[in-house]
């Protein structure tokens, strides 16, 4: 779990009392951690047991990424004197063509969740003066097409095509597209065997790593320093959870981070005193998912947790120049979520796609 979230669920009564009762002659300041902070804490607090672990965990990403591409789409007006009116439909289309680095499954999945998502953003998001909404009657047909669509263009994009060339010279991602469709009466269904052989053996791309480009060390440890190596992690991982705001730090998150301790040790010769950004960027990009296997348990934002992680081994004099290391681990965090989600989602039979992606009669 994010700690923005972690810490705003204790802030939720006082913020609706204040917005209630609190008379105001101009619009409040926009405060983006905050305003998102709220949002994301609801979000977990209103539909964390409502969807199967799966469903939520993907609309958690996709409303991270919807509250990214709103606010950016919106800053001037936002961080001005203006209420803002956000065309979600626009927005969420925008997202999802966006969304370049997932598994195919995750749009899946995702579907259920879209217009209760849209329910979600329109009531909760009421809290802040600043905030309105406006979307189309939803029509699950049509955000079919587009997921149908936004599969087919990532289809492309994994295969290092120039999809605005491809669509301008050619009809191939429309066709695609109209080949993952299965019409089921009034439903535009997705055909999933068809999709699932499609993707077969093709792999998702994702940004790399900047640094991932470490050589392990020398000398090889022996076998009594990486048991020692384990030895130190089984002593400081629980210290680091009981330093973090309860409920952040989860199984999940200790789980990841003595994969770090184990599989650096193992794999590159290092212990933690001697971790390097492009060692922790060489190990995520190539080795972690050896050494982890993550579970669907509040996925979005663990990433951070590995740099947290580092800042804490330098307080306790167990790492220098931490700081300086957790400088250089830009988007480390971003590439561990979207690697274990992706991890996960491949994981998954057919038949749990079929299953997890039936839109249910609200």
């Amino acid at each position: 779990m994010k700690q923005g979230k972690a810490s705003q669920i204790k802030k939720i009564k006082h913020q609706r009392t204040k917005h209630r009762f609190t008379e105001k002659k101009k619009l409040s300041d926009f405060n983006f951690d905050e305003f998102v902070g709220f949002l994301r804490a609801r979000y977990f607090l209103t539909r964390h047991d409502k969807f199967a672990p799966e469903t939520y965990e993907v609309a958690s990403f996709f409303l991270d990424d919807v509250l990214a591409s709103m606010v950016q789409q919106n800053f001037s007006k936002f961080t001005s004197n203006e209420r803002v009116i956000v065309n979600l439909n626009e927005v969420m289309q925008a997202t999802l063509v966006n969304s370049d680095d997932r598994d195919w499954r995750y749009f899946i999945l995702l579907l259920p969740a879209l217009y209760d998502l849209q329910k979600f953003l329109a009531q909760e998001g009421s809290v802040n003066d600043r905030f309105g909404v406006a979307s189309a009657n939803f029509d699950i047909n049509f955000w079919r097409m587009i997921i149908r669509t936004v599969v087919a263009l990532n289809y492309f994009r994994f295969q290092g095509k120039d999809v605005t060339e491809l669509m301008n010279s050619s009809n191939a991602i429309d066709e695609l597209q109209f080949k993952f469709l299965k019409v089921n009466g009034d439903d535009d269904d997705f055909d999933l065997n068809t999709i699932d052989e499609v993707f077969r053996g093709v792999t998702v791309k994702m940004a790399p790593l900047k640094l991932a480009d470490a050589e392990a060390l020398a000398p090889v440890l022996t076998a009594d320093e990486v048991d020692s190596e384990i030895q130190y992690a089984e002593k400081r991982l629980p210290q680091f959870q009981e330093s973090s705001i309860k409920g952040v730090v989860s199984e999940n998150v200790l789980k990841m981070l003595s994969a770090y301790h184990l599989g650096l040790a193992q794999k590159y010769q290092a212990v933690h005193s001697q971790w390097t950004a492009p060692l922790i960027e060489t190990f995520t990009t190539h080795d972690l998912m050896n050494y982890w296997t993550p579970q669907w348990d509040n996925l979005d934002g663990i990433g951070g947790e590995v740099s947290k992680y580092v800042t804490f081994l330098g307080q306790k004099k167990a790492l220098t120049n931490s700081q300086d290391l957790v400088s250089k681990l830009d988007g480390l965090s971003h590439y561990i979520d979207v690697l274990a989600l992706n991890t996960l989602l491949a994981n998954l039979k057919l038949s749990q796609v079929q299953e997890l992606g039936q839109v249910k009669e609200s």
